[in-house]
C-alpha cells in the first residue's frame, strides 16, 4: 500500500477515536461537541483522502476527489470552535451562523457540482491528486475563504488568551496551535504550490489530525470540574478566613479548613474524630461537654470562648454555631464558624482612651458578624439543594431570609461612618431588593409602595423592626397574592404592598405594612397564632415595647407603634 495513503488512513482512525473521546469526556459542553463534530468531519475526509490516493483507476479517484471539495465546511467549523470557547456574545444572533457556515457551503456545493474546483486527477508518486482548474476563480475564493476564517479564528483566540487566566489561558495556547499549525502547512501545500503548478503530497488531512489532537488534549487536561453545590461549599470552606468546625451529632470533629489548622498549629488529623472541646482552654471545656443548643430550635449561637494552640498560646475567638437538621426533631450535625478575635481583644484594653479605635472597633465586628451571618446563609443556601421535602425547604428559605435581614443591618453599619444608626429607608430598600429577588418576584405582578420617613434607628431597634417587616412582607408575597386570584388589568399593576414608617411623638413611630391581596382569614388571630412567623412577630414587638394592630379591611394591614430604644453600650 502507498505510504501516503496509509498516513491518511491513520489520519482518519486517529480523528474517530478523538471524536469519540473528547465527546464522551463531556457530553454535555457545546465546545466538547462542536470539536468532536470537527474531528469526525476531518476523519472522514481524511479517509477519503485515503481512497483516492490508492484508486486503482481514474474514474475511482475522480469520484473521491470531487467528494474532497467538501473541505470549504472545515474553517467554518473552526471558527464555530473558537467562538464557543470563548463564549462570544455573537453566538446568540442566528446571521453569525448563516455567515460562519453559508460560504463554506456554497463553495462545496458549487465544487460537487461542477468541475470549478477540481478540474481533474493526476497520478502522483503519493498517489492520485487534483488537478487545479484553468479558471481558478473558485479555487482563489475558497482559499481566501480559507485564509479568512481561520485567520479570523486564531485572532478570536489569541485576543482571548491575552484577556485570560490559568486554565482558560492554558487552554486557548493550545486552541491557538492546534489552528496554525495546520494552517499554515496546508496554506503551502494544498493552495500556494498548486497554483504556481509545483506539487508535494498534500499535508492538510495530517497536519489537520495534529492540530485537533492538540485542541483536544487542551480541552481534555485543562477541563474544568462540574459545578456542583458539593464543589462550591468545599471551596468557601477551604479558602475562607475563617476557621470552621464540622461536628457530627456526638460532636466529634468532621472536618475542618486550611484556616483552622493555620490558627492551632496542627494538621487535620490531630483534629479529626475528635471531640471539639479538645481545642479549647481548659476553664472553657465544660461549654462542650453536651449540646449546647440544649434542643433550643434557634438556628445560630454565637459564644466567645478561648482556643488552646498547640503550643499552648491561648486563643479568644468568636464563634457562631449553626444546627443541620434532617427534619424538626433530628440533628445531623452542627456547623461552627469563627474568627480570631485576639485583635478586637486588644483594642478592647485601649478603648476607654479613644473614641477612634472604639469607632474601628464596632466596624471589624459589625463586618466579622456581618460576614459569620453571609457565610451561614450560603451554607443554608447550598445544604437547602439536597433537601427534598417542601416544607423542609421553606424552612431553609425562611431561616436563610431572617439571617440576611440582620446581616443587610451590620452590612450597612459597618459601611457607615456612624457605627452605632442605621438609615432605615436604605435599609428597607435593600430587604425588599433581597425578598424580591429570593422569591423571583415580577416588578409587573407585585409592586412595593415605600413611604420612610428619613430616620436612623440604632441597631437595638433596627434589628427587631427590620426582622418584623421581613416576616410581614413574606408573608404577603407568599400568601396574599395566589395566582388564581390576581392579575394585571389594562397595563395597571393591581398586587401591591405598602410600607409606610413616619415618626410619631418623641422617640416613637408608626410602622405600616399591608397588602390588597386576599387578606388573613377572620378564623386566624395573628396574636395567639402557632406560626413561628406571627410568633416572632409579637415576641419583636414586645421587645420594642410597642403595640400592633390588624386591619382585615382590602386584604391586610399591620399598624405597629414602637419605642426607639436606648442604644446600649
Amino acid at each position: 500500500m502507498n505510504v501516503f495513503a496509509l498516513i491518511s488512513l491513520v489520519a482518519f482512525m486517529v480523528c474517530f477515536f478523538l471524536g469519540n473521546f473528547i465527546y464522551h469526556k463531556n457530553p454535555k459542553s457545546r465546545l466538547n461537541t462542536i470539536i468532536a463534530l470537527t474531528c469526525i468531519f476531518v476523519g472522514f475526509l481524511a479517509f477519503i483522502e485515503f481512497e483516492y490516493r490508492h484508486a486503482e483507476t481514474f474514474q475511482t479517484a475522480f469520484f473521491w476527489l470531487k467528494i474532497s471539495t467538501l473541505w470549504p465546511i472545515v474553517p467554518s467549523l473552526l471558527l464555530h470552535v473558537s467562538l464557543i470557547f470563548t463564549k462570544s456574545s455573537y453566538l446568540k444572533n442566528k446571521l453569525t451562523y448563516l455567515l460562519m457556515y453559508l460560504p463554506g457551503i456554497a463553495i462545496s456545493a458549487v465544487g460537487l457540482t461542477t468541475d470549478l474546483l477540481i478540474s481533474g486527477a493526476s497520478k502522483e508518486y503519493w498517489g492520485w491528486t487534483y488537478i487545479v482548474p484553468t479558471n481558478v476563480t473558485l479555487y482563489n475564493i475558497m482559499s481566501l475563504w480559507t485564509v479568512v476564517a481561520v485567520v479570523l479564528a486564531g485572532g478570536i483566540c489569541f485576543a482571548y488568551y491575552l484577556k485570560s487566566y490559568d486554565l482558560k489561558k492554558k487552554q486557548a495556547k493550545y486552541i491557538l496551535a492546534g489552528l496554525y499549525i495546520p494552517f499554515f502547512i496546508s496554506l503551502a501545500t494544498d493552495f500556494m504550490l498548486p497554483i504556481v503548478f509545483l506539487r508535494v503530497p498534500e499535508l492538510t488531512m495530517t497536519t489537520m489530525t495534529m492540530g485537533i489532537t492538540l485542541m483536544s488534549y487542551g480541552i481534555w487536561k485543562y477541563k474544568f470540574p462540574a459545578l456542583t453545590p458539593a464543589i462550591a461549599a468545599d471551596s468557601i470552606v477551604s479558602t475562607m478566613s475563617n476557621f470552621f468546625f464540622l461536628l457530627d451529632d456526638d460532636l466529634l470533629i468532621v472536618k475542618v479548613n486550611q484556616a483552622t489548622m493555620d490558627l492551632l498549629g496542627v494538621v487535620d488529623s490531630e483534629l479529626v474524630d475528635k471531640p471539639l472541646n479538645t481545642v479549647f482552654a481548659e476553664d472553657q471545656k465544660s461549654l462542650f461537654k453536651k449540646n449546647p443548643f440544649n434542643g433550643d430550635k434557634k438556628s445560630i449561637t454565637n459564644i466567645e470562648t478561648m482556643f488552646k494552640a498547640k503550643n499552648g498560646q491561648l486563643i479568644p475567638v468568636f464563634l457562631s454555631l449553626s444546627q443541620i437538621e434532617i427534619d424538626n426533631s433530628q440533628t445531623l450535625g452542627i456547623v461552627c464558624i469563627g474568627n480570631d478575635i485576639t485583635d478586637i481583644k486588644l483594642a478592647e484594653n485601649k478603648i476607654k482612651a479613644s473614641l477612634e479605635e472604639k469607632g474601628l472597633l464596632l466596624q471589624e465586628i459589625h463586618h466579622r458578624v456581618k460576614n459569620n451571618l453571609q457565610i451561614i446563609s450560603s451554607l443554608l443556601s447550598l445544604q437547602s439543594k439536597y433537601v427534598k421535602d417542601e416544607e423542609d425547604l421553606e424552612l431553609f428559605r425562611e431561616s436563610q431570609s431572617r439571617v440576611r435581614s440582620m446581616a443587610f443591618i451590620h452590612e450597612q453599619l459597618y459601611q457607615s461612618s456612624d457605627f452605632t444608626n442605621i438609615e432605615f429607608g436604605t435599609y428597607v430598600k435593600n430587604l425588599i431588593n433581597y425578598l424580591s429577588y429570593s422569591y423571583s418576584i415580577d416588578s409587573s405582578y407585585i409592586n412595593f409602595n415605600l413611604d420612610i420617613d428619613d430616620v436612623s434607628l440604632d441597631i437595638n431597634t433596627a434589628i427587631p423592626c427590620g426582622l418584623i417587616i421581613n416576616e410581614l412582607v413574606t408573608n404577603s408575597l407568599k400568601y396574599a397574592f395566589p395566582a388564581d386570584n390576581c392579575g394585571k388589568s389594562s397595563g395597571t399593576i393591581l398586587n401591591e404592598i405598602c410600607i409606610y414608617l413616619h415618626s410619631y411623638k418623641e422617640d416613637k413611630f408608626i410602622l405600616v405594612i399591608s397588602d390588597n391581596g386576599v387578606g388573613l382569614p377572620e378564623s386566624t388571630d395573628f396574636k395567639n397564632s402557632n406560626t413561628l412567623g406571627l410568633l416572632l412577630v409579637n415576641s419583636l414587638v414586645d421587645q420594642l415595647e410597642g403595640s400592633i394592630e390588624l386591619d382585615r379591611t382590602n386584604g391586610t394591614r399591620f399598624r405597629l407603634i414602637f419605642n426607639k430604644l436606648d442604644y446600649k453600650n
